[in-house]
């Protein structure tokens, strides 16, 4: 796969975190800033809950929002417990207005987290 669109700068407001479902694994845009947007599993490897309803912190971690799991955006490693495994984390670009995102171009060795049960 390539660099694909996933979503406008106009979707996205700094320090919101975005879904994207439409690719073969869910994915979680996180924009820290004006020209900084990031791109990562949406499966937190605790309780493979969804990352995308996480809160992003001003260090540029997201922690997730059912047991408060904190991973770092640049690395995807668990900072703390619960989660002790890392998160993948996926190339990302941003070309005028657009996201793009490279699902087969993983910026980490994390293994891809099980999907929810439910």
């Amino acid at each position: 796969m390539t660099f694909v669109v996933v979503a406008n700068l106009d979707d996205l407001e700094v320090g919101d975190t975005m879904l994207v479902d439409d690719l073969r694994e869910p994915i979680c845009l996180i924009r820290l800033d004006d020209d900084d947007v990031r791109a990562i599993h949406d499966t937190c490897t605790h309780q493979q809950q969804p990352l995308h309803e996480g809160f992003v912190q001003p260090d540029d971690t997201l922690v997730c929002a059912a047991h408060a799991s904190r991973f770092d955006l640049s690395t995807g490693e668990a900072i703390g417990v619960p989660a002790v495994a890392p998160i993948p984390v996926y190339a990302c670009t941003i070309e005028g207005e657009a996201i793009l995102v490279d699902i087969d171009q993983q910026l980490n060795d994390a293994p891809i987290p099980h999907r929810p049960y439910h």
